[in-house]
């Protein structure tokens, strides 16, 4: 027991070093690897910076050209133009020669500052006989033509230099990119050999303790695995063996196996309390669903019944919560909502004017026109419905306070509360908007009368795109045989025909749609 034991702590110390190991190879190869970004990043704005110097002795000597095309052309003849132009590219000039001496990769490279020394006073000189040129020409012929010379011989010592100033700009590059490299290639031949040294001294430390810890672990394999296939219930009864001798792995055999037997006992107890565990769970859940169930149908009662009484309020008929709600359904459907969502909007629609219940009966039930006034009041029904339900946490009544909110807005912007626009408008209000709007013209009301059906369907085409979604409007008016026969099953009191019913039966939502 003692050798076991030992070799366990043994293990356990092998492992930390090889924890311990493991994070300092991490450690070091993220310093490569920082190291390694450092030195590319280097070598990258080492090009960069040459790559920019070579532009600069380009954009030198095309300066040098441009001026002595300016500066002889504006001798000859004077222009403004010319002169603004020749001062220009003297600034530019200047500013690339300062660049180019205080340049980070020439500052410390004498032959270089001597050369962009050498390039700087030539071009004072080449400026002083461009200066003097016009003044030459105008004098004599024979003098201008002295100083064109004298011009075209500075220039050309000056392009001479700038030639011998990128050459050794590339030099100076290619030094300090070599030099970059081999540093490079000398941090991942470090990192490679300490780590095949780290590797070599874990691997020949754990060969050894794993091959001791091996030796005796599979003396506890058989048993062991024989109680593993009774948790899993691959068999009934544990395997037990046969122990003989009396050494430390033996006595720890017969301790295991002693332990079998009552873990045997215990599992088997467990399995038999398990199965009567299961059963009551099962039934329990069965009469959770039964009450969930409840609830649910009492919610919706609740909603139909609070929508029913605004609308009595309004001194309209109940039956107008009804057609609203199947209206919905079918449209939910045909515009390709699921059938869970779908019937969650005709469970939501009879809210959809819940907030009539806040607005004073006198203009409630007017037989008239509203003036301004009373119609911005009967407005706030919208927003009245919506903080009624707004806070709910109920799908159904957060479903209700978007219908309740949205149910007036248009589709071109016009509409209120928020004058929302298109797709903005959810597509729970856009939905019951023509529900709504279908149902109301097509029922007497106190101020109204029942609009004929051609007459409504006229207004739908009209306000197609304007007020109501055209999509939906153009699902309404291809599948209108539905919403009638809904209409003719509610008011004839038909429930058992009700199309809802068939709606709601998946096996049957194909077959409905389709025809």
């Amino acid at each position: 027991m003692k050798r076991i034991l030992n070799s366990l702590k043994l293990a356990v110390k092998i492992n930390i070093t090889t924890i311990f190991s493991i994070i300092s190879i991490i450690i070091l190869a993220f310093g490569v690897y920082i190291a390694s970004v450092k030195v590319t990043a280097t070598i990258t704005e080492n090009t960069k910076t040459i790559t920019f110097m070579h532009q600069l002795t380009y954009r030198v000597q095309k300066h040098l050209d441009d001026m002595n095309y300016i500066t002889i052309q504006n001798a000859i003849k004077e222009n403004k133009s010319y002169t603004k132009q020749n001062d220009l590219l003297k600034k530019q000039l200047s500013n690339d020669l300062n660049q180019l001496k205080n340049s980070k990769n020439l500052r410390s490279d004498k032959l270089a500052q001597k050369i962009i020394y050498n390039i700087t006073q030539r071009v004072i000189g080449y400026r002083l006989i461009a200066d003097e040129l016009r003044n030459d020409i105008q004098s004599s012929s024979e003098d201008g033509l002295y100083s064109i010379l004298a011009l075209s011989s500075a220039s050309k010592k000056i392009s001479a230099e700038l030639e011998l100033l990128d050459k050794k700009i590339l030099k100076i590059s290619q030094n300090k990119i070599q030099a970059l490299h081999q540093k490079l290639f000398h941090i991942r031949i470090a990192m490679l050999l300490f780590l095949l040294s780290i590797a070599a001294l874990l691997l020949y430390i754990n060969k050894s303790i794993v091959d001791s810890i091996l030796q005796r672990m599979e003396q506890l394999k058989e048993e062991v695995l024989s109680f593993f296939d009774l948790l899993s219930q691959k068999r009934d009864t544990v395997r037990h063996i046969t122990i003989d001798g009396n050494d430390e792995i033996a006595e720890i055999l017969k301790i295991i196996d002693n332990n079998m037997y009552v873990g045997e006992k215990i599992i088997a107890q467990e399995r038999d309390q398990a199965k009567e565990i299961k059963q009551k769970v099962k039934e329990g859940l069965k009469e959770i669903t039964q009450l969930n169930n409840e609830v649910e149908a009492t919610q919706r009662e609740i909603v139909f019944m609070m929508g029913a009484i605004a609308e009595e309020r309004s001194k309209e008929t109940g039956q107008h919560v009804q057609r609203v709600a199947e209206y919905s359904l079918i449209l939910a459907r045909l515009y390709g909502l699921s059938l869970e969502e779908s019937i969650l909007i005709k469970n939501a629609s009879p809210m959809h004017d819940i907030g009539k219940i806040g607005i004073p009966d006198a203009i409630l039930n007017k037989p008239g026109k509203f003036t301004n006034e009373e119609f911005e009041i009967m407005k706030n029904h919208t927003k009245i419905g919506y903080k009624m339900l707004k806070h709910s946490t109920k799908s159904i009544l957060k479903a209700a306070a978007i219908l309740a909110y949205q149910h007036h807005e248009r589709w071109d912007g016009k509409g209120y509360p928020q004058g929302l626009k298109g797709e903005d408008i959810h597509i729970y209000g856009r939905i019951t908007a023509i529900a709504d709007v279908f149902d109301a013209l097509g029922s007497e009301r106190i101020y109204k009368k029942a609009w004929p059906l051609t007459k409504i369907l006229q207004l739908f085409q009209e306000e197609r795109g304007k007020q109501f979604d055209p999509l939906l409007v153009d699902l309404f008016l291809d599948n209108l045989e539905h919403f009638l026969a809904a209409k003719e099953n509610i008011e004839s009191n038909n429930n058992e025909s009700s199309l809802s019913k068939y709606i709601e039966n998946f096996e049957k939502v194909p077959n409905i749609l389709e025809t």
